[in-house]
């Protein structure tokens, strides 16, 4: 295995789609979407580096280091050009991708995520936390966030939650450690996407406590013409608690871009 080549999964045939999952999370959280998108689609789910399967890259890695690392794997697939769906954290590499690589990248699908710069405060507690991963293990980092992940039919779907506790316990606390570090160096998204060059889509859920109304109108401000859907009833994860309504919005996104080029 090259450096480039992450952990992934590859399921489907036909334009590709680049899945980025959140932290602290994996590759695991696509699964429904890995069914259902591979229906007309290649859909690609790595694993970035110091997560899942795929090793760390250092005690710190940036949003822009990440999107270098996306940009190698699908090099060595030998992917000319993908749609890059990113949630969370994964948005912010998406916007990354999309900025730096707008040749590369059809368009960006912005879930759950936020343009917004970190704060001192902010970057003081991530550098904080990650050195207690890096001490402690994830079990406090896990109950801290899964109590604000899920919207309400969520939060009483066994189904859905305990997969997401259990990916996230499972997290290498490392590479966890390194993306926080990266993460406290954030640049302010809101004064670089007026320069993004390729379609965005951005999807929010109306109970996510990470990404709420406010953070989600600004990123949606800061974009040149976002096409916007909001899932009724959802929190963080609107890829997990509402797959059909969530891989809809997708499908729909991708095949007008497809149409659009064509």
């Amino acid at each position: 295995m090259t450096d480039e080549l992450l952990a992934h999964n590859d399921a489907g045939e036909g334009p590709v789609l680049v899945l980025l999952h959140g932290h602290p999370f994996d590759r695991r959280m696509w699964a429904p979407q890995l069914r259902s998108l591979s229906a007309g689609f290649r859909v690609l789910a790595p694993d970035l580096p110091g997560y899942g399967g795929s090793p760390p890259r250092g005690p710190k890695v940036t949003m822009g280091e990440f999107a270098g690392a996306v940009q190698g794997f699908i090099d060595a697939l030998g992917v000319a050009r993908a749609i890059i769906v990113g949630l969370s954290m994964g948005g912010l590499v998406a916007m990354e991708l999309g900025l730096g690589a707008p040749d590369r990248v059809a368009g960006v699908v912005l879930a759950a995520t936020t343009a917004a710069p970190v704060t001192p405060t902010e970057a003081a507690e991530r550098r904080e936390t990650a050195d207690r991963l890096e001490r402690d293990g994830m079990l406090d980092l896990t109950l801290e966030m899964a109590a604000k992940l899920f919207g309400p039919a969520a939060r009483r779907t066994p189904d859905i939650v305990e997969p997401v506790v259990s990916m996230m316990l499972r997290t290498p606390p490392a590479g966890a450690a390194a993306a926080l570090r990266g993460r406290a160096e954030r640049p302010d998204y809101r004064a670089l996407l007026p320069g993004l060059q390729v379609p965005a889509l951005v999807i929010a859920g109306d109970h996510d406590a990470y990404a709420d109304e406010a953070v989600v109108n600004e990123l949606v401000s800061a974009l040149p013409d976002p096409d916007v859907v909001r899932l009724r009833g959802t929190g963080h994860l609107p890829n997990l608690e509402a797959p059909a309504a969530f891989d809809q919005a997708v499908r729909s996104y991708a095949s007008r871009l497809l149409q659009t080029e064509s």
